[in-house]
């Protein structure tokens, strides 16, 4: 969650360094407020002399023929780089990255790769093997999530010290380090040598200036999802219940007096028991308009070591593969079913045997798959599991290169207490920011309104299912839709008096007569809120959704400010991989690598650039401008 400074938030965020290789860069370099470093400048390769390299593979070279400059004939030739001066193997190929970007970065070639790799690389379909070889890059935020750095974040280095590469490499012999007052992180791998690299490293030199390094950010594997115009996400705090087959929407309407307000539905997968039923669009229409929110439920294929053997496995080849036709048949399912883009669904993986490493694995791995690809289509990605078996697991590598981490979890823990927290297998730290659901209480039955059910109980804090709502144009002329919440922005589309309207959500924008809320169509399209025969003419309509965008933190503590801006006071903070839950966007001061701010739902705001939207370090689309 959203963690105040008036909370005991230290003790929360320390449960981080137990799941990531503990670092030193903060107590080294200063941070800003906002967890971030002083950014480096674009790379530049130089010779000795101090001249542009210019050869063919990027190696620096001062002699007529091209030849790279060697400290010692027949032996290394030195290699300076933004002031940093190393001395590598006569043999090693020298590659220039900003030069020339499409370099393939190989770990299977002796070499030195200098500047950031390149987002389009001319690499071979099929490489393998490993040998000596050195990746210096600029430390900068924007490459800090994304450090191949084997699953850990980078340690301090002095320079001229030796980084014993062996010891911090681990079973990949891979390791990464940042450089201390050099702005630069190298990566070094190696074969049956690591004591070549560790030579190179402990002779290098620096002469440049004094360059902040990153944070101790953890360099976890990101993805966001690629949210559309029309998408909608939904979030509810309180209890919900699911059970096998959909009830029907006079059930529904009796269960209001309950203190449920959620219903887990069962959407589709190969392992799913009962068929659609009552489930349609115009059912989860139906229920919405009445004050209920839906929990998407996707029962696919299970882990090949799964408690229970009857259960379709997932096959031990082709796994990414499967996740991702998972993942599209679920979206398939939801789609049908109405559920908007921004809907967050839930894989239901049943427990399993988590001493067995590899069915660990091929579950991590589909899991990771299937996050991904419901990324693609602008859909969030949920996990339920045992707390002792999918969650525990998910836990391990909540910061990781090699798996995409799920944006929230729904774990079972039958232990009567309605209570996201306090779980041993998944710490507070992590999914801390409305990522949770716990079902607390196993198969039982309840009857409210004169209507018996057997469910499961569930505590809910977390992002959840969409909907949309019709309501009708109730202007006397036509009504303009523009293309974001105010009438500044241009007009989309006009819709005629009476017309139908399918709303998913509101926004705050532009005042038209008394309301300033706007609401956004599932066509992306935004219409003043005074037109529309929604319920409330001034404020907001129950049970309709605010409009937010969640995307995750990637810094491991981001500064949440009551403005736009680092002079403004602090009034919390989240922590790594928690969701920003954003509403609008503005110009600010400069934090990181851009002026962007981002307003919170709860009316915080942080800098954008320590977010993974997609549009940094400028706007992204779809979030509107703030009024």
């Amino acid at each position: 969650m959203f963690t105040p400074l008036t909370r005991t938030s230290g003790r929360r965020l320390s449960g981080l360094a137990v799941l990531a290789v503990i670092t030193t860069l903060v107590a080294t370099f200063a941070r800003s407020p906002e967890g971030n470093a002083a950014p480096a400048r674009e790379p530049v390769v130089r010779t000795s002399a101090g001249e542009p390299a210019s050869t063919a593979d990027g190696a620096e070279a001062d002699q007529a023929d091209g030849k790279p400059r060697l400290a010692a004939p027949g032996a290394t030739r030195r290699v300076t780089y933004r002031g940093l001066r190393l001395d590598v193997p006569a043999s090693w190929k020298v590659h220039d990255l900003a030069a020339k970007p499409s370099t393939c970065v190989r770990f299977d070639r002796p070499a030195v790769y200098l500047g950031t790799p390149g987002a389009d690389q001319d690499c071979p379909a099929r490489a393998f093997g490993r040998t000596e070889a050195l990746l210096v890059q600029p430390a900068t935020a924007r490459n800090a999530v994304r450090l191949p750095a084997a699953g850990r974040s980078p340690a301090t280095l002095t320079v001229g010290r030796s980084p014993s590469v062996a010891a911090a490499g681990g079973a990949g012999q891979e390791a990464s380090f940042g450089w201390a007052g050099t702005g630069l992180v190298v990566t070094a791998a190696y074969a049956d040598r690591p004591e070549l690299v560790d030579a190179i490293i402990e002779r290098a030199t620096y002469t440049g200036p004094k360059r902040a390094t990153p944070t101790n950010s953890p360099q976890g594997l990101s993805d966001r999802p690629s949210l559309p115009g029309g998408s909608a996400t939904t979030r509810l705090r309180g209890k919900g219940f699911d059970t096998c087959s959909a009830p029907s929407a006079r059930t529904m309407r009796a269960w209001l007096a309950s203190p449920y307000r959620a219903v887990g539905i069962y959407i589709g997968g190969v392992n799913r028991a009962c068929p659609d039923g009552n489930l349609s669009a115009s059912w989860v229409r139906s229920i919405a308009k009445d004050g209920w929110r839906t929990i998407p439920i996707y029962v696919g294929r299970q882990a090949p070591c799964a408690f229970q053997r009857d259960l379709g496995p997932i096959r031990r080849t082709n796994v990414v593969k499967q996740g991702r036709d998972a993942a599209v048949d679920a979206i398939k399912r939801a789609q049908g079913f109405g559920l908007p883009a921004g809907s967050a669904i839930y894989y239901d993986m049943e427990g399993y045997d988590t001493s067995d490493s590899g069915c660990s694995k091929v579950v991590l791995t589909f899991l990771s798959a299937w996050t991904q690809r419901l990324h693609d289509s602008g859909y969030l990605s949920g996990v339920y599991s045992s707390a002792s078996s999918g969650i525990r697991d998910l836990s391990k590598v909540y910061v990781s290169n090699t798996y995409v981490r799920p944006d929230a979890i729904w774990f079972a823990r039958w232990d009567g207490k309605a209570t996201v927290w306090g779980e041993r297998y998944a710490p507070g730290v992590q999914w801390n920011n409305h990522q949770r659901i716990k079902q607390y209480r196993g198969p039982h039955t309840e009857t409210w309104g004169g209507r018996r059910i057997e469910i499961d109980s569930n505590r809910v804090d977390a992002l959840i299912g969409s909907a949309t709502y019709t309501y009708s144009v109730r202007a006397n002329a036509a009504l303009r839709a523009r293309s974001g919440p105010g009438t500044g922005y241009p007009v989309v589309r006009s819709w005629p008096a009476g017309a139908r309207l399918h709303v998913v959500c509101q926004t705050t924008g532009g005042r038209v007569a008394s309301t300033p809320v706007w609401d956004k169509l599932a066509d992306g399209g935004y219409v003043s809120d005074n037109y529309v025969s929604t319920p409330s003419k001034k404020g907001y309509s129950a049970p309709i959704p605010q409009c937010r965008y969640p995307f995750t933190v990637w810094t491991d503590a981001l500064t949440v400010r009551s403005g736009p801006g680092t002079s403004y006071s602090v009034i919390g903070q989240i922590p790594y991989g928690g969701m920003a839950y954003i509403v609008c966007q503005r110009v600010g001061p400069k934090a990181g690598d851009s002026s962007v701010w981002d307003k919170l739902d709860n009316g915080g705001w942080v800098a954008d650039w320590y977010t993974m939207t997609g549009g940094r370090p400028g706007f992204t689309k779809p979030i509107p401008r703030c009024p």
